[in-house]
């Protein structure tokens, strides 16, 4: 069984999203996705390997495209903080056994989009761009709820509870599009109290959601990972330890 060691568990959640642009844009459009619990994810590594050859380097790549074979990475990173890692497998067009064993999608369905939490890749057109680039924006369904929830909390939340909503508006990521639905998102803030609270003042906002710039894909190897992972359950085991 091929080592898991080669695979790789990105750190940050943006550089993640990054990664899974870059390859999208390079040709790997199709993909499923799904979670693992620390117990099978190396397991689930060596089968991609094994299977899939998600273990091959740039080389190899280049001369599997060249004979008309298709290529497959696997994307690692715990997304939801909870010891679960989020895995999306992306392969491209051509001979490629994950095209009869799994149920891939394709990034450019509109109705099957590559999400990572409640954000959705999509191809998005920029000025003075001659072809559609590849961005991230929040889903349709998410940001019509986060529409709402603010209209909900300028008009009966405290001013506390608006200055959390800002601050968490700008915890975004700032990719484009996201950046737009953040205008648009603060534009309502302001005009919904004006219109709720009139003799308050207008709560305060950040001066700026910075752009996201080429971020250094940081990553550790799984083994490392899960070892990690392992530590934190002993820690939490050993403090739940009742002493007399």
């Amino acid at each position: 069984m091929p080592s898991p060691v080669y695979q790789k568990v990105f750190v940050y959640k943006t550089s993640f999203m990054q990664q899974l642009g870059s390859f999208v844009h390079l040709g790997y459009e199709h993909w499923c996705a799904g979670f693992c619990e620390p117990s099978s994810a190396a397991a689930w590594a060596s089968k991609a390997a094994r299977y899939y050859r998600v273990d091959l380097d740039r080389n190899r790549r280049a001369r599997a495209k060249k004979a008309g074979d298709g290529n497959a990475v696997l994307l690692m990173h715990e997304l939801n903080g909870d010891g679960r890692l989020f895995w999306v497998l992306l392969v491209t067009s051509g001979t490629h056994p994950a095209h009869k064993l799994e149920r891939l999608q394709s990034a450019f369905d509109p109705d099957h989009r590559i999400a990572v939490g409640n954000y959705e890749l999509i191809r998005t057109s920029r000025a003075g761009q001659s072809k559609p680039s590849l961005s991230w924006r929040q889903a349709q369904a998410d940001y019509d709820d986060r529409r709402r929830l603010i209209i909900d909390t300028v008009r009966r939340g405290s001013s506390h509870d608006v200055r959390q909503l800002i601050a968490q508006l700008y915890r975004s990521p700032g990719f484009a599009p996201i950046r737009q639905q953040v205008g648009k998102c603060c534009a309502l803030i302001r005009a919904e109290y004006k219109r709720s609270r009139p003799n308050e003042p207008l709560p305060v906002f950040p001066t700026i959601l910075p752009y996201v710039s080429r971020l250094r894909a940081v990553s550790v190897p799984l083994n490392v990972w899960l070892s990690a992972q392992a530590l934190k359950a002993k820690s939490v085991s050993l403090n739940g330890i009742e002493h007399d």
